[in-house]
């Protein structure tokens, strides 16, 4: 069959498209390094599917089967690569080895089917086949991704092109195995009838371009708000975003009666350790104490470094019986874990105010409170808890 000149136009398009799009990604990686690791695989992505479109184009005018073989090996690779840019880009678990795997199986299959000459419905099926599965991981991935970081709305929009994509290829699939062999023109990108599915991926190349490079922004933006709103020496929360937090739930204690507790924490004489043994010993017995807060609370509490050596944990929904207990418990934790710095042993403590928010009190009260009940336990002796001195109404939530 002669080739149609629209359809080759067409797919000169696509290869067009797919050099510019490998060129922009080329460029995120150097010289604006942009998740320079991540934009190599698009990068990539974008130079396979150039380089398999081409082959398609080779194998028309040829009419060798081998070009076209070889065009879908380049391609559904190009998709493989696009899945791993993903996961690397929002630091997920790498399905490389079972996709390679997997591509391994489809070329054998396909080499098989090429070599007994069986190269009509069943190659094209494995093509489809294989190629929905990969772009529909793509697409979960980043929408798990997007939704973790910003909504399930923004998520949605940045995966559809990706699960539009394989959704055609599941539809081509079918198509395949339903209509006859003499009506398969119209699933022929070389026939008129194929025009049509040339321009759906036509838009989809642009689409998906276009919201990977979305995806790539939106972890820059999700990077930069991690960066505004915690501490970068122990990666808890800064004085700010905890106080919007705290405020949160005061809000929350206010209107839904949901109670919370905060604790108030200050590491005993870290000025001597600066003192004596450097800044480097006093920060890493700042991380120490990070990491004594983190396995001493639960998942949902909240952790920040409010000010130099101080910290304030933020403890919603939950009884005044907990408040206290985790008080003890960190003050105890801290206590039991000395700092082992250049073969020395040091001594870490600290002193805690808690209190159980009342919502006839403001936040700034509050906080006032448990500083006064932290100061209570440094004129106490230190590495000791206090409750702070309070009335309030209202009676235990649950744990």
């Amino acid at each position: 069959m002669t080739p149609n000149p629209q359809a080759q136009l067409l797919i000169w398009f696509v290869f067009l498209l797919a050099i510019i799009a490998g060129i922009a990604w080329a460029l995120m990686t150097r010289p604006l390094r942009v998740a320079p690791k991540a934009s190599v695989r698009f990068f990539i992505t974008n130079v396979l599917l150039a380089i398999g479109v081409y082959l398609l184009l080779l194998g028309q005018n040829h009419s060798y089967w081998g070009f076209w073989l070889a065009s879908d090996l380049f391609i559904l690779s190009s998709f493989a690569t696009l899945g791993w840019g993903i996961q690397h880009l929002f630091k997920q678990p790498t399905s490389a080895l079972r996709d390679s795997l997997l591509l391994s199986v489809c070329a054998a299959l396909m080499l098989m089917l090429h070599l007994t000459a069986n190269i009509g419905t069943e190659l094209g099926v494995s093509f489809c086949v294989t190629a929905s599965y990969l772009l529909g991981q793509a697409g979960r991935n980043k929408f798990i991704a997007i939704r973790h970081h910003f909504n399930s709305l923004a998520a949605s929009l940045m995966a559809i092109p990706l699960l539009l994509t394989a959704l055609l290829f599941v539809v081509r699939a079918l198509l395949l195995l339903v209509l006859p062999a003499d009506n398969q023109d119209m699933l022929n990108h070389a026939s008129e009838q194929g025009l049509p599915m040339l321009w759906c991926y036509v838009v989809l190349i642009l689409a998906v371009n276009a919201t990977v490079f979305g995806g790539a922004l939106a972890r820059l933006v999700a990077k930069i708000r991690t960066m505004a709103e915690h501490d970068p020496l122990t990666g808890l929360y800064n004085r700010g975003a905890v106080l919007k937090r705290l405020q949160q739930c005061h809000e929350n204690l206010q209107k839904q009666q949901i109670p919370y507790g905060l604790i108030l924490l200050d590491l005993d004489h870290f000025k001597q350790i600066n003192d004596s043994y450097g800044h480097d010993a006093g920060d890493a017995a700042l991380q120490q104490c990070a990491a004594t807060l983190r396995s001493s609370v639960r998942p949902n509490d909240i952790l920040s470094r409010y000010g130099g050596e101080e910290f304030l944990l933020v403890l919603p929904d939950c009884a005044e019986a907990y408040v206290c207990a985790v008080a003890e418990r960190v003050c105890l934790a801290i206590e039991q874990s000395p700092l082992q710095w250049q073969q020395q042993q040091l001594q870490l403590s600290a002193s805690l105010g808690h209190i159980w928010a009342d919502p006839d009190l403001t936040v700034d009260q509050l906080l006032s409170l448990a500083d006064k009940a932290m100061y209570q336990a440094k004129g106490a002796g230190r590495n000791t808890s206090v409750k702070a001195a309070q009335h309030h109404s209202g009676s235990s939530g649950p744990l």
